[in-house]
């Protein structure tokens, strides 16, 4: 091809690339409200979504606090009742191991 050929040719295909690049951004500009509603939908659908699962969440966080609460509650009350149990169990050491007047076996043996 001669030297004289390819100005024109490039300039001709920068042309069209130019050409098709401005009808695709004509196109997208025309739909641009349908893209909008069809984007605000889906953000609207995913927004309800998160809320719904947020709420589903929260709603488990309280029930597993009150459980919480209970258990708790609970663990304090077997820490009382082993409390006792254990000034029972010293009492009745106290009382085993005391000596105490001779009566019975005992007192035959001495």
């Amino acid at each position: 091809m001669p030297d004289g050929l390819w100005l024109p040719l490039i300039a001709g295909l920068f042309g069209t690339l130019v050409g098709s690049i401005a009808t695709i951004l004509s196109a997208l500009i025309n739909r641009q409200p349908t893209l909008a509603s069809v984007l605000d939908s889906r953000i609207a659908t995913v927004m309800q979504i998160y809320e719904r699962t947020i709420g589903e969440l929260r709603t488990e966080i309280c029930r597993l606090q009150e459980k919480i609460d209970i258990y708790e509650r609970t663990i304090m009350d077997l820490r009382d009742h082993i409390a006792q149990l254990e000034a029972k169990i010293d009492i009745l050491k106290v009382r085993f191991n005391a000596p105490g007047p001779a009566t019975g076996a005992n007192a035959a043996v001495e």
